[in-house]
């Protein structure tokens, strides 16, 4: 498997690092990439991530990472996970994954 970082995910773990490098930019660098070491799991077991439980779509999984969810789509025929977006875990989702696509 391959793992590819939508542009939206990208965007938003850039934000996420912006605004946690406020408070402390050594951690927040660290942070960065454990999450990106985190989803490097995915190559060998790309379903060890749980379903979204607010879409129930085989497919659509996250990693919860500290307080960061990060969601991505399996596409087995392309034999790619494309990392679709990183949310904190009390923010609310879309309504659908339209915008997960």
């Amino acid at each position: 498997m391959e793992i590819v970082w939508t542009n939206q995910a990208l965007l938003k773990l850039n934000k996420l690092v912006d605004y946690i490098a406020r408070d402390d930019v050594d951690t927040t660098e660290k942070w960065a990439l454990e999450v990106i070491k985190k989803t490097d799991q995915l190559i060998e077991q790309p379903e060890s991530g749980r379903i979204v439980p607010e879409y129930n779509e085989p497919n659509l999984r996250e990693l919860i990472f500290g307080n960061y969810r990060v969601i991505y789509r399996i596409r087995k025929e392309d034999n790619t996970i494309y990392i679709q977006t990183v949310w904190y875990v009390r923010q609310d989702p879309p309504k659908s994954t339209t915008s997960l696509r």
